[in-house]
Order: C-alpha cells, then structure tokens, then sequence
C-alpha cells in the first residue's frame, strides 16, 4: 500500500495527522492550509515540517491527494458566535467551506472529512449543509454523517461535533460506536500548577454555592434519566450538572466568563478562550498557597513562617468565605484555578510531548485559542479506524 496523501484545510495544530500517526498508517503531509501564523508554528514544531501561512481562497495548487480533511470555521454557525452563516459569497469565515469544495472539485480525493459544530444541523443553518451533501453528491461522493462526542471517545469533555464523511465512488462507512468514557476531569490535570492559574481571595469571595431542596427521587444520580412523565411539568426531573457556579455570577445573572466546573465531571468544550477568564475553572481541594503549611491552628489561622530559633510563630488569617447562611459556603481548604494550557491540550487528544513543542513557540494565549479551534484526536483516530483499514498495520486491533 503506497503512502496515504494528505491535505489539511484550516489545519490548525493538525489533529488529523496526529491521529493518522497514533494509528501507525504510512502517510504524507502534502500540504497544509492555514491562514493563522500562530497555528502554523505549532502544526510545524509538533509534526516536524516548514509550512508557511496560506490563505484558502487563494490557494489553487495541483497536487495528488488520497484525503482531504477540513474543519472549516464554525464561528458563524456556532450558538456561542452571532448567527451570521455561512451562505456562499456572504464573506463570513463559515462561507470558506465553499472554498473547500473548490478544492475538492478540483483534485477529486478518496475521502474528504468535515468537522463542523452540532448546529451545523440546526433549522437555521441546515440549508448549507444540505447544499454541501448535495454538491459533493453530484462530484460522485456518497456522504455520512453523524454528531460525535468526545466523552464517547475516551476524552472526557463534552464537546460535541458532526463528522460528514465523503467518499468518491464508496460502497459503505460505519461510524465507530461509543466507547465507556474512563477517565474524569481530575486524570488529566496537572500535579503542580503555578500560582498564577489560581484566583485570588477577592475572586473566591464572589462565589455563590447552588443547592438544590428537591426530594432525593427527583434528582437522577444514575448514567441516565428516568422515565420522563406527563406531571414532569410541576416537578421537573434534576440532574446534578458540571458547571456549578461561576465567579462573576450574581442573583440575577451568569457568565460564562469564570464558570467553575466539578473535576469528577467533564469538561465543557472548550473555545478559543479569549476575552478574560473564559478557560474553565475548576476546584482545588486540600490546596494552599505557596508557602503555606497545610495546616492551620485552632484559630482558624494559617500557620506560616515558623522560627524555630526565635520560638516564633506567624499567623494569617483564613479568607472569610462565606456567602449567606441559605446559600452555604466554600470551604477554607477549597481553592479555585483555571485548566492550564497543557490541561486543555489534553482534552484535546494531544499527548504532552506535543505541548511542551508547541509551547516553545507560543504564548499561552495562543495556546489556549489553538485547543479550543482544533479537533478532538481520539475521535478522528476512531474514524480513522473504520475508514482506512487498507492503511492500518495489520497487527492493530
């Protein structure tokens, strides 16, 4: 079998190569489309490669090409972006996934794969979509599609996505079948994280714990729902959800800026996390300041500076935070922090190595915006699995 030739569109990091490494298939990079320069350094320093910035609309290259993956902007389609669309020659970024199908007429691939947000699917936007089937259908491609989610691949951050798959003159494609998700939020955090990524006092105080008063048989503690009945409408089922609280939310409002979400729970999916706070928070239990004891005296103190010589012991005071006495309160022990830049790669399928290589390159903002654009790797490598069998090591299960 010869070498599988791949076109990245809107490349990114380059999930899809990553994931075509992980599984041990022959292939090769040969090009990769990508306007942001910040991107391109990272998809370099992580898969070993010199690509230059390119802007899609004006790329028109004749190469030999087995598979073509885009994940055409989704801003413009997405719930968390202004509704814009993506109707061809309006010039918004989603639009550009009609320059894909430029390409793709062109250089007529096996396979071409699209990534895009769930609502893509939406009565909204759904004529774009059908229009892209439609147009690949009359280039002689038969199309799959389906909404995957990562905490159904082996990551666990909900973020879900609709894969259309495309293949010229295909007989059939399965989509690869949930997976029971392993690990939790808690498994891929780090063990030492800088201060930095901790919010201050002040923040914490601002915290308000929900409750919830209703009888133990409403609230769904299993792996699914109970029977929903017709008098749901007076006393609704409650499920104990991620996000609990957020640190700028008030009585009469919430953000999403500073949500804080349960380390034995899911990530929420992740953006390109711009504009103050936005990387999720999450609870640190047990935790101190640097240079801190863990351990406070009767008073309700830290205990800190201990002089041995001098018999002298210093003292500060715990932050007060408490709320109110109907809300309840957070406990002294608890601190708050934002996921790390590698915490979020992490969620993003990419092992450390990858990181620490795109980190010599990049600050943490774009670090942080590079996670949040790209695609979840162990998605595509299950894709990967059911879609190009002939390229797979013969020994991989």
């Amino acid at each position: 079998m010869e070498k599988l030739k791949v076109l990245e569109l809107f490349s990114g990091i380059g999930a899809c190569s990553k994931a075509l490494e992980r599984l041990g298939i022959d292939f090769e990079i040969v090009d990769s489309v990508e306007i942001d320069k910040y991107a391109v350094k990272s998809f370099n320093a992580i898969h070993n490669t010199t690509f230059e910035p390119q802007d899609i609309c004006t790329w028109d290259k004749d190469i030999e090409v087995d598979l073509i993956m885009h994940g055409s902007p989704c801003v413009d389609f997405s719930l968390a972006g202004k509704q814009a669309g993506g109707d061809k020659g309006s010039g918004t970024r989603s639009s550009l996934m009609y320059e894909t199908i430029r390409i793709v007429e062109k250089l007529k691939p096996k396979y071409v794969i699209w990534e895009n947000v769930k609502n893509l699917l939406s009565k909204k936007h759904r004529h774009n979509f059908d229009t892209y089937l439609e147009t690949m259908e009359n280039l002689g491609y038969t199309n799959y599609y389906q909404v995957l989610n990562a905490k159904d691949h082996g990551i666990p951050q909900n973020r879900e996505r609709v894969f259309t798959i495309s293949i010229l003159d295909d007989g059939s494609f399965i989509f690869p079948p949930k997976q029971e998700l392993k690990l939790k939020l808690k498994d891929i955090l780090e063990d030492d994280v800088d201060e930095k990524y901790y919010l201050s006092d002040e923040q914490i105080n601002r915290i308000k714990c929900t409750t919830f008063h209703q009888a133990n048989t409403r609230i769904q503690e299993k792996e699914y729902c109970d029977t929903l009945c017709a008098r749901d409408w007076k006393d609704p089922k409650c499920v104990e959800v991620t996000r609990k609280y957020g640190i700028f939310d008030t009585d009469k409002s919430t953000h999403q800026a500073g949500s804080v979400y349960d380390e034995n729970g899911l990530a929420p999916t992740l953006d390109t996390m711009q504009g103050g706070w936005r990387q999720p928070c999450i609870e640190i239990k047990n935790a101190t300041k640097k240079g801190y004891l863990e351990a406070t005296d009767g008073d309700g103190c830290y205990i800190t500076n201990i002089d041995k010589k001098r018999g002298t012991v210093q003292k500060e005071m715990i932050p007060t935070l408490k709320t109110t006495p109907d809300i309840g309160c957070v406990t002294n022990n608890l601190r708050i922090r934002k996921l790390t830049p590698k915490e979020t790669w992490r969620l993003m399928g990419f092992d450390d190595e990858d990181f620490e290589k795109a980190e010599k390159v990049n600050s943490n903002t774009q670090l942080y915006k590079q996670a949040g654009n790209s695609i979840v790797v162990n998605v595509l490598e299950a894709i990967f699995k059911n879609l190009l069998k002939d390229y797979l090591w013969s020994d991989l299960d």
